[in-house]
C-alpha cells in the first residue's frame, strides 16, 4: 500500500482536489489517505472509499512536521507520499514513486519533478544553504536585480532533467520514502513547526548514507504560494525561527555529508 500523508491548514478545497488527484491516477496501486486535520474550526469531508480510504485526525495547530508524523503514526503503507494539500498527483506517479524506490534500495527519499498549475516547471530542488544564500534569500534587493550565480546554483537552476539525479534536499510539498527508513516517531523533526523539516530530513537521510533523488520522469503538480517570501509575514517568521533552530541543531549550515 502508499499511504499518502498530508496536513490541513485551512486547505479543505486542496484536500478534495488531492483526493480526487488519487482517485483518478493510484493505477490500481492500493493507496490510503490520512490527513492530520491542524485546523479544528474546519469540518473535512473526504468520503472515505474503497478505493481511497481516508482517515482525518483532528488535532489542535501542531505544525506541519507534527502534523505529518501524526498521519505517518496512523498510517500503514509500506511507501509513504507525503504529499501538501495544493499537491496533484499526474498518471503513474505513485506507482513510478514506489518503484524507484523498491529498485534502488540506497535512495531514502524519491523527489518528484513539480509543475505549477500552468505547466511550467517549479524549481523544487536545492543545495544546502550556505550564509550568502540566506542573506540574498531574505535580501530586500532580490528580485530587484540580476539574480546572482551562487542563488541560481542554490537553485539547481542547470539541473539535467533529463534523468534522475542526486540533490541535496528537495522541498517537502512531496516527497516519496520507505517507512522502514523512517523513525516510529515519524519522518520529521517536529521542533520545526514550519518550514526547515524538508531540509533536515534530507541533511539526515544523506547522514544516513542514503540518496536524495530528484526524478524528472515522476510529475506532480503543485500550486505552490510561497508564503514566506514576505519576511514580515507570520509564514516569514516562521520561516526564520526554524533557520535559527536548523543552525542550532546542526551547529552551522552543513555541507552533504
Amino acid at each position: 500500500m502508499i499511504s499518502v500523508l498530508s496536513v490541513n491548514y485551512h486547505a479543505a478545497e486542496d484536500l478534495k482536489s488531492l483526493a480526487e488527484s488519487l482517485r483518478e491516477f493510484r493505477g490500481g496501486e492500493p493507496v490510503e489517505l490520512v490527513v492530520c486535520n491542524n485546523s479544528r474550526a474546519e469540518t473535512l469531508t473526504l468520503e472515505s472509499t474503497d478505493d481511497l480510504p481516508v482517515t482525518i485526525l483532528d488535532e489542535d495547530n501542531i505544525g506541519f512536521g507534527a502534523g505529518i508524523n501524526r498521519a505517518f503514526s496512523a498510517s500503514k503503507g509500506d511507501t509513504i507520499f507525503i504529499a501538501n494539500p495544493d499537491v496533484r498527483v499526474t498518471d503513474g506517479a505513485l506507482a513510478a514513486g514506489a518503484a524507484y524506490l523498491a529498485d534502488h534500495p540506497d535512495a531514502g527519499i524519491v523527489l518528484p519533478l513539480l509543475r505549477y498549475p500552468d505547466g511550467t516547471i517549479q524549481p523544487s530542488v536545492r543545495r544546502f544553504y550556505t550564509w550568502p544564500v540566506v542573506f540574498y534569500a531574505r535580501s530586500p534587493v532580490r528580485g530587484l536585480a540580476i539574480t546572482p550565480q551562487f542563488f541560481r546554483d542554490y537553485l539547481c537552476e542547470s539541473i539535467d532533467r533529463s534523468a534522475p539525479s542526486d540533490v541535496d534536499w528537495g522541498l517537502g510539498a512531496a516527497m516519496f520514502l520507505r517507512r522502514r527508513d523512517i523513525a516510529a516517531t515519524g519522518p520529521f523533526d517536529d521542533r520545526f513547526f514550519l518550514y526547515f523539516e524538508d531540509v533536515d530530513l534530507c541533511h539526515r537521510t544523506w547522514k544516513a548514507g542514503r540518496r536524495v533523488v530528484y526524478c524528472p520522469q515522476i510529475e506532480c503538480v503543485h500550486a505552490h504560494r510561497r508564503a514566506s517570501r514576505k519576511a514580515l509575514s507570520a509564514a516569514g517568521w516562521h520561516h526564520f525561527q526554524s533557520l535559527l533552530r536548523f543552525v542550532r541543531k546542526h551547529r552551522g549550515l552543513p555541507k552533504r555529508p
